[in-house]
């Protein structure tokens, strides 16, 4: 018996075809805020996040991130959309 849906969800990029099981493709961003001591500190794990997204990514993902001073230190808030819920999966991973 095949499964039927109305219209299969396929991502080129990570070789996957998906049939509405694991991945929906409807969470596909990552939000990141970090409180770090120094502004060189937060530039190093924005840096970090970036080049990880970039290892991942088969289109580009879109990254908007900004560091700005707080009470307790300098505050990294950032957005990195991918454009499949499986690259986001695969980022999650190897940032944690």
């Amino acid at each position: 018996m095949a499964i039927q849906t109305e219209k299969p969800i396929e991502c080129v990029g990570c070789n996957t075809f998906d049939m509405k099981s694991l991945f929906d493709n409807r969470d596909c961003t990552q939000e990141i805020h970090y409180l770090y001591d120094t502004q060189e500190q937060a530039q190093t794990a924005l840096d970090f996040f970036t080049q990880k997204a970039r290892e991942i990514e088969s289109e580009p993902c879109e990254i908007q991130a900004e560091i700005s001073k707080a009470e307790d230190g300098y505050l990294l808030k950032a957005k990195l959309t991918f454009c499949c819920q499986a690259e986001l999966v695969i980022f999650q991973m190897k940032i944690s």
